[in-house]
């Protein structure tokens, strides 16, 4: 029974996976598993890491456990689910003790298996739910592309966020983080919300596309904050960094004008997606987002044009 609950977590990782993309699984099994499992292996057993890592192991793992949806389900199969709990938890946790066994850590590969043990043995907090729709209270409101994006997405952006923030190791995780959830971000634009929402502002167009746009951005900057001054640790790559940082808020910008120059309401442009997709993978040649910034004043010019049927008409 335990063998075969297993196995379809397995399918249930592996149905879940279709939500990442295959160009995204690829880069997470080939680029970033492989970088993370390198870091482990080379701090693991230095100290403070040798603590840090196993606790924050049990802490994510705690998390997960309370969150259970499937207690029910499980206690109707077996009466006591603990059996379950724990061969899932150790499977899934074996990279970390086989690191610590490997290294001699045995007092600390002990306590690690005892704090899975013991976490077995709560029961999961179960609240009732009318909706399972993820709430973002973090999203500032009328940001409705970031709330539904990010539900979308929401399984990609914790993984690149995560990689990101081992960019103190390796700059390559950085660069990886950085540029997909460029690549997430700017793929929210690409439907077209109805003419209503963008008349409710009651503003006209220029000064809809300005707030629009500094709103957007702004949030964006204080999104990846936190990434960039761990990013900054590598002193090499400083202003290449602050250079990067400064093009993704720029094609920020370029997305949200391009989605206002073909505005059509109710509608989803395939043309958009492409286009602001290429525009970040060009721009990771530098130079180019300079480019990019130039084209943004033509397209703010035609953007604002084309909103004055549904604002400045309107007020």
């Amino acid at each position: 029974m335990v063998v075969q609950l297993i196995r379809l977590r397995f399918i249930q990782f592996y149905r879940g996976s279709g939500d990442l993309g295959i160009f995204r699984v690829l880069l997470l099994v080939v680029v970033l598993l492989p970088l993370i499992i390198l870091m482990l292996v080379q701090r693991i057993a230095i100290h403070p890491w040798s603590l840090a890592i196993p606790a924050a192991a049990l802490y994510i793992l705690w998390l997960l456990h309370r969150r259970r949806r499937d207690y029910y389900f499980l206690t109707a199969i077996l009466p006591k689910p603990q059996a379950i709990y724990l061969a899932e938890y150790f499977l899934f946790t074996l990279p970390i003790t086989g690191l610590l066994l490997y290294k001699a850590l045995l007092a600390h590969a002990l306590v690690f298996s005892l704090g899975i043990l013991m976490i077995t043995f709560f029961v999961p907090t179960l609240k009732a739910r009318v909706s399972r729709t993820v709430k973002l209270p973090m999203v500032p409101a009328g940001m409705f592309e970031w709330q539904s994006g990010i539900r979308k997405n929401l399984i990609a952006v914790i993984l690149f966020y995560i990689a990101g923030l081992f960019g103190y190791y390796q700059i390559l995780l950085s660069a990886i983080s950085l540029l997909f959830l460029t690549l997430i971000f700017v793929s929210f634009y690409s439907e077209y919300e109805p003419w209503h929402m963008i008349a409710s502002g009651n503003t006209g167009s220029w000064k809809y596309l300005l707030q629009k746009t500094a709103k957007h951005a702004g949030c964006f900057a204080v999104f990846l904050f936190p990434l960039i001054c761990i990013a900054l640790i590598h002193e090499d790559y400083r202003w290449l960094i602050l250079g990067y940082f400064l093009a993704t808020l720029n094609l920020l910008t370029f997305t949200i004008l391009l989605k206002y120059y073909q505005y059509r309401p109710g509608a989803f442009s395939g043309a958009h997606q492409m286009l602001t997709t290429l525009a970040v993978i060009v721009s990771v040649i530098l130079p180019v987002a300079l480019v990019i910034l130039l084209f943004n004043l033509f397209l703010a010019a035609g953007a604002s044009k084309n909103l004055k049927i549904y604002l400045d008409a309107h007020n």
